[in-house]
């Protein structure tokens, strides 16, 4: 890095909140029936820091994996997952990419810049987040380890800058970006995480995602052609935004919440595969909540699975019916999230906190680089 050493952009711009010295009672204390809304603080667990994964396992493939069935719980390996699938399933995957998202810059003045591009808009105009950029100064010039770039802010989006660069954004992050993996890791990226932080199967053709399908980095080319082998599968695209860590408010949740906007695409091809699978009463499994996320998104008011592209601000919580998935496979994710929110949905809030608690007394993984959950059953049909 030439001893420049990039800022990290604030935890709580990027990354939900992660209650690892919670005051809270642990999770059975906090199973309950909720009278007047839904609260972020009825989600929350105490996580002791040494049980975050703050690197990949040494290989893919190597992750534990609990199973589970209602209130029961299998501790198994994410290599035992091939032998899950029974004839007619459908496996559907996110094939998003990750990009070198965060640039860390110099000014003119000689102090440290951050960007972190959250949305390109077109090859030369991008969303992002800023560390050390006056807003309020339409034109500069900043300093990667080895040229100049010109920036101009276009408009100041409250806490996303609106920013056109002088150079393809694609080709500037390929060259002098680095990967955004989540801020609690508490760590500089490194050239490990240019690996493990991306599936087997990301495509190039969406290059869009600020954050990894974290399911989907479970597996290496071995275990993923022993999955292609037991089950039949099919792939969407969801580019993956900052709103994924976005920490959620105090504010009872109702009806009316929205998460933050994600692109998807889900192929015809998708459908048609999926349309089979419920025809002859096989499980449509999702590879990760950002799959299931476009799946659900999907679905027509007439209950109609549709293809093509669209944006997504679906809030998944406690009360909704799932239309198209059936089992879910995941990671733990953090206290008080929306993710957390979706697969308690999914699984049943009670089954999922005592889950959690199993994990946390078996020295389970947590969150991006952490150990993987199957959910056999969606209890909200």
């Amino acid at each position: 890095m030439n001893g420049l050493e990039p800022l990290r952009l604030a935890a709580c711009e990027f990354e939900s909140h992660v209650s690892t010295n919670s005051t809270t009672s642990p999770i059975v204390d906090i199973i309950h029936r909720m009278n007047k809304g839904i609260y972020k603080k009825d989600y929350d667990f105490k996580l002791p820091d040494d049980l975050i994964a703050k690197y990949p396992t040494k290989k893919r493939g190597q992750s534990r994996m609990l199973r589970i069935h209602h209130e029961h719980k299998h501790d198994e390996n994410i290599s035992d997952l091939p032998s899950f699938f029974k004839p007619n399933d459908l496996l559907v995957f996110n094939e998003t990419k990750v990009f070198k998202a965060r640039l860390s810059l110099i000014k003119s003045s000689g102090g440290k810049a951050e960007i972190l591009i959250i949305k390109k808009l077109s090859k030369y105009e991008a969303l992002c987040l800023t560390k050390g950029i006056k807003k309020n100064k339409t034109k500069q010039k900043v300093l990667t380890q080895n040229f100049p770039v010109n920036i101009e802010i276009l408009k100041n989006e409250g806490k996303l800058l609106r920013i056109k660069f002088d150079q393809n954004i694609d080709k500037l992050c390929t060259a002098q970006g680095s990967m955004p993996i989540p801020p609690y890791l508490n760590r500089e990226s490194t050239p490990l995480d240019d690996d493990r932080y991306q599936s087997i199967f990301a495509n190039d053709a969406y290059n869009n995602s600020v954050a990894a399908p974290t399911a989907s980095l479970h597996f290496d080319k071995l275990l993923w052609q022993e999955v292609v082998t037991a089950v039949d599968t099919a792939n969407i695209n969801l580019d993956i935004g900052y709103g994924t860590f976005q920490p959620l408010n105090d504010d009872p949740i109702d009806q009316t919440a929205k998460l933050h906007k994600e692109s998807y695409h889900v192929p015809l091809e998708t459908v048609k595969k999926i349309q089979n699978c419920k025809k002859n009463n096989g499980r449509v499994i999702a590879l990760g909540t950002t799959t299931l996320r476009a799946l659900e998104s999907s679905v027509s008011e007439d209950g109609d699975i549709m293809s093509g592209s669209n944006d997504t601000e679906i809030f998944i919580f406690d009360g909704y019916t799932f239309k198209v998935v059936d089992c879910l496979i995941t990671n733990f994710h953090l206290p008080m999230s929306s993710l957390l929110m979706l697969v308690s949905a999914f699984g049943g809030k009670a089954n999922i906190l005592s889950a959690y608690q199993h994990a946390v007394s078996c020295g389970y993984k947590f969150f991006s680089y952490g150990d993987a959950m199957l959910i056999e059953e969606c209890l909200s049909k």
